[in-house]
């Protein structure tokens, strides 16, 4: 069972909101939305969750500085 933030950052990734830093020159990976800054805690919290339960991948693209994320698993609602 999915809680009310899952759904909503299931949907943002959906949508193609969020991408992931791919953490290039040392630096950590991180959730950024696909206009621009960075995604809020709950939703970081939502979506690695979401990725946890193979309901949302990574689609890696290589020597880029972020990659999209998909969803991946079947539709929960």
């Amino acid at each position: 069972m999915l809680v009310e933030e899952d759904v909503r950052a299931l949907d943002d990734v959906r949508r193609g909101l969020v991408v992931v830093r791919n953490g290039l020159v040392g630096a950590g990976e991180c959730y950024l939305w696909s206009a621009g800054g960075r995604v809020p805690p709950w939703e970081t919290a939502a979506v690695d969750r979401l990725r946890r339960r193979g309901l949302v991948s990574v689609t890696r693209r290589h020597g880029a500085a972020t990659s999209p994320l998909v969803a991946s698993g079947p539709n929960p609602g």
